[in-house]
């Protein structure tokens, strides 16, 4: 798994994609993507129920990989990408992964890419005109939190990327 194409599941929430997992929605060679659980999106939980449930599955924890825009504790294993950025919050590229999309992972070489579409093999500049396609439909969602700290900490937050603070 250190170097692995795979198709995209995304979810929106946390909640979903454990569903699926536990459910047996998710299978072997499937890129799960959480999105939304940034720190603009919902404050930036940990996903430690979703890499647990994947984790405590011998065949999926061997075989998927988990991509989000949240974070991770010490006790993820298998491959777990965490504090992807720029954040679906912010229309990232997080955002606009849809079902059935081809997700390359080379770990040793840091990169994560999408390589297909719908299971098709795309080049670059079609991949690239798709995005572009695919981000002119893109609205942001309502904020999860309309009142309160998390409001606040959701209106201000800064990229992990760049450190995690408030501006």
């Amino acid at each position: 798994m250190f170097r692995a194409t795979l198709n995209a599941r995304p979810f929106d929430c946390e909640e979903d994609a454990i569903d699926a997992v536990l459910t047996h929605k998710i299978h072997p060679g499937d890129a799960v993507f959480i999105r939304y659980e940034g720190p603009k999106g919902s404050g930036m939980p940990e996903m430690f129920y979703t890499s647990e449930a994947i984790s405590s599955d011998q065949e999926l924890g061997r075989s998927i990989a988990l991509i989000t825009d949240g974070r991770f504790s010490g006790a993820s294993t298998g491959p777990s990408i965490g504090h992807v950025s720029p954040e679906a919050a912010d229309g990232g590229p997080i955002a606009l992964v849809e079902e059935g999309d081809l997700i390359h992972i080379d770990i040793p070489a840091r990169v994560l890419e999408i390589v297909g579409i719908h299971g098709e093999p795309k080049t670059p500049e079609e991949i690239d005109a798709v995005l572009r396609e695919r981000k002119s439909r893109w609205t942001p969602k309502p904020r999860k939190y309309p009142s309160g700290v998390l409001k606040i900490f959701s209106e201000h937050a800064v990229s992990p990327m760049k450190g995690g603070y408030m501006k």
